[in-house]
C-alpha cells in the first residue's frame, strides 16, 4: 500500500478524526510486519535439538550446519510434517537408488516414494551423504560461511523446483542467526544482490535444461560415500507433501 493511498484514506475523514485514523493505520501495519518476523518457538526448539548433529555433519561431510538446519526446518515444518513424524524424513529426499524402507505409495503423483529412516538423526546423516553425490560437487568449492551461495547452489543443482527456495533458506538462516552455529557472520546483502542480478537468468536457464536432461535419463546412481545400507522392509503407503524434488 502506497503513502498516497493512505493519505486519501485519512483525508476521507473529518479533521477531528484524522489523527485517530492515522494511528489505527500505523498500528495495523506495525502489527502485520511484527507478526511476519515473529520468532517461532518451534523453530528455536528444532534448532536446539538438532544443532549438534548438524555441526557433526559439517565436520564429517562439509555441509554447512546453517544450511542443514534451515533445510530441515523448511522441508519438515520444524519436524511437524507428516513425513517427518511417520518416516523421520526431515529433508524430503526421494527413494531413488535407495535400499531401505520407502514411505509413500507408487501412484500417478508420486513415482518413487520417499526414504524412511529409523530416527531423525539417520535422516540428517543421509542428507549429508546425499549432498556428497556428484550432482552437488560444485557446492564444496564454496566457503562454508557463504550460506547465500549455498542456498542458491542447492536450487541450481536441482534440489528443489521452487524458485524462492534460496530466499526461504536465507530468511530462516538470518532471522535465527544460524550462520553463527559454525562461527560465521551475517553476509553483506548489497554485494550478494548485485552478484545475483548479473547471474540469475543464466543460472535459472542452466538449471531448467539440466533438470529436463536429468528427468529424461533418471540420473545415474550416486556413488555411496560409506557403507550405510538400511535393511529392506515393506513399503508404507501414504501421500506426502514435500518442497524438495530430489530425483
Amino acid at each position: 500500500m502506497s503513502f498516497n493511498f493512505e493519505r486519501k484514506i485519512i483525508d476521507f475523514f473529518p479533521i477531528s478524526k484524522q489523527i485517530s485514523v492515522f494511528c489505527l493505520i500505523f498500528t495495523s501495519f506495525y502489527a502485520f510486519f511484527a507478526s511476519a518476523q515473529a520468532v517461532r518457538q518451534d523453530y528455536l526448539d528444532y534448532i536446539e535439538r538438532y544443532k549438534t548433529v548438524a555441526l557433526e555433519s559439517e565436520v564429517q561431510y562439509g555441509v554447512p550446519a546453517s544450511i542443514t538446519i534451515a533445510q530441515g526446518i523448511l522441508e519438515s515444518y520444524a519436524g511437524k510434517s507428516k513425513m517427518a513424524q511417520e518416516a523421520n524424513n526431515h529433508f524430503g529426499i526421494k527413494a531413488y537408488h535407495w535400499k531401505g524402507e520407502v514411505y509413500g505409495g507408487v501412484d500417478s503423483l508420486n513415482q518413487v516414494g520417499y526414504r524412511k529412516y529409523g530416527s531423525p538423526e539417520d535422516s540428517f546423516l543421509d542428507h549429508a551423504m546425499f549432498l556428497k553425490g556428484p550432482r552437488y560437487s560444485v557446492l564444496y568449492q564454496l566457503d562454508k560461511h557463504d550460506y547465500r551461495s549455498w542456498a542458491q547452489g542447492l536450487r541450481d543443482c536441482g534440489y528443489a523446483e521452487d524458485i524462492n527456495y534460496p530466499a526461504k533458506l536465507i530468511n530462516i538462516i538470518e532471522q535465527y542467526e544460524l550462520y553463527a552455529l559454525n562461527g560465521g557472520k551475517r553476509l553483506d546483502v548489497t554485494a550478494v544482490i548485485q552478484e545475483s542480478s548479473e547471474e540469475d537468468s543464466g543460472s535459472s536457464s542452466r538449471w531448467y535444461h539440466r533438470k529436463r536432461r536429468d528427468r529424461s535419463r533418471h540420473d545415474t546412481p550416486q556413488e555411496p560415500t560409506q557403507d550405510y545400507q538400511p535393511p529392506r522392509t515393506t513399503v508404507t503407503q501414504g501421500i506426502v507433501p514435500s518442497s524438495a524434488d530430489n530425483d
